[in-house]
């Protein structure tokens, strides 16, 4: 194999990898909601905003806490569904992200109570699952897997219970990945690429 093309098979396997590592990044912007208005930043407290002023979010009303019981699922920042301010019925953040048809997407998030007996749901791409099950004492965890439709979905969490009071349902570390198998088969395919172009090189 002339030095050429084994260049090109090292920048194809090269690209394989980069691909296996990107493949698995969050398609959520701000799904921490970390990248908060510095009112509160650096302190301890809570806020409330319109979903515009949180990067990355549509939608009603968000609130915030930082460095307060309860602490944050990751990082610093969560929020509360149903957040101080006016509102005429349901809370409702979305946002909407790039997706590929027929590609499946995990997404996670973190969820608790804050009161006790509290509901909202989540929905994306056609699919809508209603949560009940958190409690006060500790995060619990929804995964879930959906198959793109189209070439964009939009993740939408909308307050059940209460449906427009100020408080509970509090999210935290909202993810949407594509499978880790297919970035574990991208990484693979790299390098196998890598493997080959030693054996060939060699044989030159």
């Amino acid at each position: 194999m002339n030095k050429k093309s084994f260049s090109t098979l090292i920048s194809a396997s090269i690209l394989g990898l980069l691909l296996s590592t990107s493949a698995n990044a969050n398609l959520i912007l701000n799904g921490g909601f970390e990248d908060a208005n510095t009112q509160i930043g650096g302190g301890s407290g809570w806020s409330y905003y319109l979903a515009s002023q949180v990067p990355g979010w549509d939608g009603s009303n968000i609130e915030l806490w930082v460095n307060r019981t309860p602490s944050a699922y990751e990082g610093k920042y969560h929020a509360e569904l149903n957040a101080h301010g006016q509102n005429s019925g349901a809370w409702s953040i979305s946002q909407t992200f790039s997706t590929m048809v027929n590609r499946t997407y995990d997404v996670f998030f973190a969820y608790r109570a804050r009161n006790g007996n509290e509901a909202f749901s989540v929905a994306v791409d056609g699919n809508t699952w209603t949560l009940s099950d958190h409690v006060q004492g500790s995060w619990s965890i929804f995964s879930k897997s959906f198959k793109a439709t189209s070439n964009e979905a939009t993740l939408t969490f909308t307050s059940v219970i209460p449906l427009s009071g100020t408080t509970g349902n509090f999210i935290d570390d909202v993810r949407v990945n594509i499978p880790e198998p297919s970035a574990l088969a991208l990484l693979g395919l790299g390098l196998l690429g890598i493997g080959v172009a030693r054996k060939r090189n060699k044989r030159a």
